[in-house]
């Protein structure tokens, strides 16, 4: 059996991901705010089983408990794969940061540093004796590497994020075989609500505004699925090693 945890699982490219996951012996586990009673229907009729956690991955006091949640039931006895798919995020609020609300901020800051480092941190430590293959997949993104104005916590964020991967891929080499592979990889430019978000911002408040409308009106958005193909292509790949930072717009 293998068993799969992904966050924001009901839009986007985490539903992309958790269809594409959806395949016989795999059991599934979809965390969100909203309710995946359609999804767990569609996993079922093409042979996977689908757990639906509702969640929000701004409430810090309850995330500890919404993996143990995931986890529990799962024997680490003969699973083949653990897998963690850090998906969840938001690039609200747009404005310089003299504008943003110090709430938005930080909510930025929760839903996509803290919220992944504590469910990862949680995976960890459930899943320490499965002698399975067990991996975390951390969705970054390039402004994790290059400042936007009017991202300051979507990039602090994302850079948060990309160095806590780096960390615990030291820690995990350590444990060799019996560790987790971790990786942090930038998904690129995704046709997603996070998209349309950017494009209702007023202008005024982000520099890159025009450039990320035109990315829309010219087709050079990926779409979640594809990009989606491409993320599980690379979480599998052992090229890479545990703790690498990858971006799939530069993979072959």
């Amino acid at each position: 059996m293998k068993f799969f945890i992904v966050t924001g699982a009901s839009k986007g490219l985490g539903e992309a991901l958790l269809r594409r996951l959806m395949q016989p012996g795999h059991t599934l586990v979809g965390m969100a705010r909203s309710d995946g009673e359609p999804l767990r229907a569609e996993a079922e009729s093409k042979g996977a089983v689908l757990r639906w956690i509702r969640g929000d991955m701004n409430d810090i006091s309850s995330l500890d408990t919404l993996m143990e949640e995931a986890c529990a039931g799962i024997a680490g006895d003969g699973l083949e794969t653990a897998v963690l798919i850090n998906n969840a995020g938001m690039v609200e609020p747009i404005a310089p940061a003299d504008v943003a609300a110090g709430a938005e901020l930080a909510r930025n800051l929760t839903v996509n540093l803290i919220a992944p480092v504590v469910l990862a941190s949680a995976f960890l430590r459930l899943t320490a004796g499965w002698g399975a293959d067990k991996r975390i997949l951390n969705l970054s993104s390039g402004a994790g590497k290059k400042p936007y104005a009017g991202w300051s916590a979507y990039c602090a964020s994302k850079a948060g994020l990309d160095m806590f991967t780096r960390c615990v891929g030291e820690e995990q080499q350590a444990a060799g075989t019996a560790g987790v592979r971790i990786l942090s990889v930038a998904p690129g430019v995704v046709d997603t609500g996070m998209q349309e978000e950017i494009r209702r911002t007023d202008p005024a408040l982000f520099q890159q505004h025009s450039r990320f409308v035109q990315l829309k009106e010219t087709g050079a958005l990926a779409s979640p699925d594809e990009t989606a193909g491409k993320l599980l292509r690379v979480l599998f790949d052992d090229r890479y090693p545990t703790g690498s930072l990858l971006d799939v717009r530069e993979l072959g």
